[in-house]
């Protein structure tokens, strides 16, 4: 991977974080169907994301050691998201328990994020140079 498209890469994933977490803090602030549809649009992005990093960003991750074995724990973080996202779809946001899953699918987000862009990036950074 040439060091233009892993820079690349690496802003368009920063990006995708960004505007979940635009997402969440607006999330807060709605009531009833607005609440609903940024909820769809949530899921929409994490869904989307997630699908672009396993199939672009992880098999370029196991190409080079230092970064292999990151992979594992990353994927394992998006299954989680998965599983939380595909029970809150059945829910609606006055549920008690959306609120609930909301807070723990935002925690999760931000750990991974948090992981990928102070951990990772910075290996994947030094690894493909």
């Amino acid at each position: 991977m040439a060091s233009k498209s892993k820079q690349d890469i690496l802003s368009l994933i920063e990006a995708d974080h960004r505007k979940v977490e635009e997402l969440f803090s607006e999330f807060e602030e709605l009531e009833g169907k607005k609440a609903q549809e940024c909820f769809k649009q949530i899921y929409k992005e994490l869904t989307l994301h997630a699908r672009v990093e396993e199939l672009v960003f992880y098999p370029a991750l196991r190409e080079y050691e230092e970064t292999e074995s990151y992979i594992e724990e990353a994927e394992s973080e998006h299954n989680s998201v998965k599983i939380l996202l595909e029970q809150m779809k059945s829910l609606k946001p006055t549920d008690g328990e959306f609120e609930t899953k909301m807070m723990h699918l935002q925690e999760s987000v931000m750990h991974h994020v948090e992981e990928e862009e102070d951990e990772i990036f910075e290996v994947v950074r030094s690894a493909m140079d």
